[in-house]
């Protein structure tokens, strides 16, 4: 399995409140919508947590995920992506992981 990370690093600029809404309500409806995507988590930082948010998108492989890279799904995530840079101070960062499920006795 293929994890690719989008990590938030910084601060909101206005309201956090808004801009957690515009997450919930209009980025990641349209992250979901990636094909091939398995599951998506968004995760909130803690108090005083270094990153503000981060997501998780989970893949079967990297073929996959090359496909949903080059969707019109992606594209028009990636260009509602530049209206969340603009409500963001801070540094984002993309990595891409190989999951490997460890278990739990």
């Amino acid at each position: 399995m293929l994890a690719f990370c989008a990590y938030y690093e910084g601060k909101v600029i206005g309201s956090e409140e808004e801009f957690d809404r515009y997450i919930r309500e209009v980025h990641m409806p349209l992250v979901a919508k990636y094909p091939n995507l398995l599951q998506l988590r968004y995760l909130k930082g803690a108090e005083g947590a270094k990153f503000y948010l981060a997501f998780e998108l989970f893949f079967e492989d990297w073929d996959a995920f090359e496909v949903a890279k080059v969707s019109e799904e992606r594209a028009a995530a990636v260009e509602d992506a530049e209206k969340l840079s603009a409500m963001f101070d801070g540094v984002i960062t993309h990595v891409s992981y190989e999951v490997n499920e460890i278990p739990v006795p």
